[in-house]
């Protein structure tokens, strides 16, 4: 009897690319708002993140015929951009409420604060911060509004940039089924399950305290209209911090005789989950 296979620890999302129709407008509410910085434009696509480490958060990618993907987002239901402090939380959110800019939800739930809010094409964002604690299992009892006064009270200092600290903490993905893709992230990516006390909601780590990916049936992904003409989620990057992490996952894939693509110059590994949402694995250089 083999070992299960387990993806290395300290895989995580690196970033995640958008079908938009709109580049202009998106670029007007990631860059002027969030102050998300722009690393590169060119022809209709446009790489967003932090100057200070050259490092992407966000791929915008125009799609001027692209068909809406109301709900479902062609997978995604949001992306989880984490910050470093309550400070610079508050800031954001002062930001928002300067340029009148609507928000769906600001939440407590016990061990981040969260708020929630849309892009100009309903993309949806969770900036947050982590409280310093371990206990990342959420509990419906821990769940409340968030203290709004407290958090503007934290700085009057206005938001002039993202941190170099911020990154992409995890995305929460629209499946078809669930047992059928957390078999998948488990079984085939090697993905571990975190316990929580929910059914319709499920978390996957890397054997980590917090979570990379989770994933809930409540805007199930429709089998027959998923295709790379939709707006929404084209892609989401995972990165890997060695050669040898990546091959070990190749010839994993291998052994099971799962379907992928492998660029072995550029050390990018290329495959669809169930439900035709497409990741990417790649080993992170280092920007000079």
């Amino acid at each position: 009897m083999t070992d299960k296979f387990r993806i290395a620890p300290d895989t995580a999302v690196g970033f995640v690319a958008l079908k938009v129709e709109n580049l202009e407008k998106q670029l007007a509410f990631y860059h002027d708002i969030l102050k998300f910085d722009i690393l590169s434009e060119e022809n209709g696509m446009a790489f967003l993140g932090i100057k200070e480490t050259k490092e992407r958060l966000l791929v915008l990618m125009e799609k001027e015929d692209g068909i809406p993907s109301p709900y479902t987002h062609n997978g995604l239901h949001h992306l989880g951009l984490v910050v470093p402090s309550r400070v610079k939380l508050s800031k954001i959110y002062q930001q928002l409420l300067a340029h009148d800019y609507p928000v769906i939800e600001l939440v407590d739930v016990g061990y981040a604060e969260e708020i929630f809010l849309e892009d100009p094409e309903y993309n949806v964002i969770k900036i947050y911060w982590d409280k310093p604690t371990v206990n990342t299992t959420p509990t419906m009892k821990q769940i409340k509004p968030l203290d709004k006064a407290s958090l503007l009270a934290e700085t009057k200092e206005p938001l002039r940039g993202l941190t170099a600290l911020a990154r992409v903490g995890h995305v929460h993905l629209n499946v078809h089924d669930l047992e059928q893709s957390m078999a998948f992230y488990q079984d085939v990516l090697g993905f571990s399950s975190q316990e929580v006390p929910f059914d319709s909601i499920k978390y996957l780590s890397t054997d980590k305290d917090y979570y990379d990916v989770c994933m809930s049936n409540w805007y199930k992904i429709d089998e027959e209209t998923q295709s790379d003409e939709n707006l929404g989620l084209d892609y989401i990057v995972f990165n890997m911090q060695s050669v040898e992490e990546l091959e070990a996952l190749k010839a994993h894939l291998c052994h099971r005789g799962h379907d992928y693509y492998y660029d072995k110059g550029k050390q990018v590994l290329q495959l669809d989950d169930p439900n035709g949402i497409h990741l990417w694995f790649h080993v992170k250089r280092v920007k000079k």
